[in-house]
């Protein structure tokens, strides 16, 4: 398999960009109408995560180990994938939807790449193709022995905060595990649409998750304003390494940064830590105005609440200290500022491992406003649902934020 061969070729690809996964797609749906129906209305974000699946895949053919632990995940991810049986059923994929895949790939390929489109160059492409196949395969082979391909869960408990914010809680067929600061793709049926969600509560005994959603998009609106109990969504295999790993230094404080619903996974991160020693832990919420801080009454239980341990706080000091800040306040009696400026007054965090997780504009501040500040990136953590780390490559998934 000539490497550097498949790399020119795809650069070929690349450079026609949308027309490209388009045409993929398009070749797909008549190849197997059948997929149609796997997909959204809008394939926009699918387009989009085509490209840069292959194209990870394809900088990393001559990198084993790292081939592998992605498409191992992929497989592992596509088993929430299906079409539904005569009955109405869910019926997760079959081999024959790679097959018809690596058709239209090729097909793809041939139009884009031109004349230099050479026998060879097909051969090494499908043995490219059938290498990563198998990895998917053997990927959704060891996650089968291990769990469901997905959670049916029951929404309990419909929770309005606000006329924008909506606390889901559902209650899963199976125990579904997951690290806090993980996020789990969410289907609901109706939309034939996947996005990521975090629960914002650590793993419980009974299985049930909590879910802070905003509306603003078409499918979070959907979940905000027209989610009922008794309704029945799909979550996929928990995703995201960042914020999961925020225990990765124990003895360091750690600080956390949230904005929006932001707050969801480092709350669920903080119930973890409860349940432990009791991380020595700050976490700061912002928002524009009181009525942002929709989590509040909730993080000021959590706050007053005693670790099981003592070991990493003193007797005389709260192991969790608990910021909400706002921009705009009138008769606010707490902090007044940004998330990250109010955060730097109160601490040096050059020690410290700091989570940030919020809006992308927010996000993107508050890392801009802690580098600034002399913060080692090193210990920032900051979980990004991107192309090049959860993409896919067959009947992908739309698990983008709104």
């Amino acid at each position: 398999m000539d490497v550097t061969a498949l790399r020119w070729s795809w650069s070929q690809v690349t450079a026609a960009g949308p027309k490209a996964a388009k045409h993929f797609y398009a070749t797909l749906f008549v190849i197997a109408p059948e997929t149609r129906t796997m997909f959204p209305t809008n394939m926009q974000y699918q387009e989009d995560k085509l490209l840069a699946a292959l194209g990870h895949m394809i900088t990393n053919m001559d990198n084993n180990d790292t081939l592998a632990a992605f498409a191992h995940h992929l497989g592992a991810d596509h088993r929430r994938f299906y079409g539904v049986d005569v009955e109405g059923r869910p019926v997760p994929l079959a081999e024959r939807h790679y097959i018809w895949v690596g058709q239209a790939l090729l097909a793809t390929l041939a139009d884009f790449v031109g004349p230099q489109w050479t026998p060879s160059l097909r051969a090494d492409w499908a043995a490219a193709y059938e290498k990563v196949a198998k990895l998917m395969l053997a990927g959704a082979a060891a996650s089968e022995r291990l769990t469901p391909p997905f959670w049916q869960a029951e929404v309990i408990s419909v929770e309005r905060r606000r006329s924008d914010v909506c606390v889901l809680t559902v209650r899963p067929n199976y125990l579904c595990n997951y690290l806090p600061g993980q996020s789990l793709p969410t289907h609901v049926p109706a939309l034939r649409t996947w996005r990521y969600l975090s629960p914002a509560n650590a793993p419980r005994p009974n299985g049930t998750l909590e879910f802070h959603v905003r509306a603003a998009g078409r499918f979070s609106t959907y979940l905000v304003r027209r989610v009922t109990v008794g309704e029945i969504l799909l979550l996929g295999h928990p995703a995201g390494r960042a914020l999961s790993t925020y225990n990765r230094a124990p003895h360091r404080p750690l600080l956390l940064i949230a904005g929006g619903t932001g707050v969801a996974p480092l709350r669920a991160i903080t119930e973890e830590l409860q349940q432990g020693n009791g991380r020595t832990t700050t976490l700061v919420v912002g928002g524009k105005t009181p009525d942002d801080l929709y989590d509040h009454q909730a993080l000021l239980t959590l706050a007053a609440s005693t670790p099981t341990k003592s070991t990493a706080a003193s007797a005389f000091e709260p192991w969790l200290r608990y910021v909400p800040t706002v921009e705009i306040g009138w008769g606010w009696d707490g902090e007044l500022g940004r998330a990250a400026d109010t955060a730097l007054r109160i601490g040096s965090w050059k020690d410290a491992d700091i989570l940030v997780c919020g809006s992308p504009t927010m996000t993107r501040a508050t890392i801009a406003a802690l580098k600034a500040a002399g913060i080692d990136p090193e210990r920032l953590l900051v979980e990004r649902f991107d192309h090049s780390v959860y993409p896919a490559l067959a009947l992908a998934d739309t698990a983008t934020p709104d």
